[in-house]
């Protein structure tokens, strides 16, 4: 199927490893452009150095800084614009899992988790969305988790901080779509990839990580990046162009309610 992607203008937060790395290699082989963000300006200059070897030095753009904070947002927006003159794609990819359990989570620690995993994605797209508007059938994606979706035992405030995220989505899909921009969220499960957290649980307890996949997942195994990114590049194409408020698990079936 061709997803007519190319020479799209792509910004794909949290995009310096796993899933976001794959996310953004993934628009890149549809023949996209596509600008990455990290912490990490070194980590970031090798990733755009290999892919403009593969995909050529037009087609990638580093942004790095802290997404974070609203200052970064707007230099990272103002970059993209500068070198591509609009952006037409924009996937909300950054945060993290990882967190304090149970009741432990003080005020703080919410504070940061919800920032991290909210807040920034939410302020991204506020300062993005007349940009958005002014490109030909623009789509955001977010990534959000299952642990959104149900209680599953993740970490509270992280789970409260992507069932926000879902709300958030479906909220601004109806507002912008007025301005010609889809909304959309991709839901991963439990995603394997080498330094993430399921790669260090399988590392530290194979046996209850086996059990665990075994009897709550119905595929029987982890997912994959590319399967991610595959779902996001679809949502953000033209062939889903009738789609938008959606928000489609990509986890082997271990939600129950959707």
């Amino acid at each position: 199927m061709e997803l007519e992607l190319k020479n799209r203008r792509v910004l794909v937060t949290g995009s310096s490893r796993g899933i976001g790395r794959g996310i953004a290699a993934a628009f890149l082989a549809e023949g996209a452009r596509v600008a990455v963000t990290g912490r990490k300006r070194a980590a970031l200059s090798a990733t755009a150095n290999a892919w403009a070897a593969e995909f050529g030095a037009d087609a990638v753009l580093t942004c790095a800084g802290d997404l974070t904070r609203p200052a970064n947002i707007a230099k990272a927006l103002c970059a993209v614009r500068k070198a591509w003159g609009g952006l037409d794609v924009l996937v909300l990819n950054l945060g993290s899992g990882r967190g304090m359990p149970g009741l432990a989570a003080d005020a703080t620690e919410w504070n940061r988790v919800l920032q991290l995993n909210l807040v920034a994605a939410m302020e991204t797209l506020r300062l993005s969305a007349d940009l958005l508007a002014l490109s030909r059938d623009s789509a955001v994606v977010f990534v959000g988790s299952i642990a959104g979706l149900e209680a599953l035992g993740a970490p509270l405030a992280y789970g409260a901080a992507k069932a926000g995220l879902q709300h958030a989505m479906k909220g601004a899909a109806q507002m912008l779509a007025p301005r010609g921009v889809r909304v959309n969220m991709v839901a991963p499960g439990n995603i394997h990839f080498v330094g993430g957290t399921w790669d260090h649980r399988m590392k530290e307890a194979p046996e209850p990580t086996t059990k665990m996949l075994e009897s709550q997942v119905p595929l029987r195994r982890f997912g994959t990046v590319e399967e991610v990114a595959a779902a996001v590049v679809f949502l953000a194409s033209f062939r889903a162009s009738f789609v938008t408020g959606a928000c489609l698990p990509v986890d082997g079936g271990q939600t129950r309610r959707l």
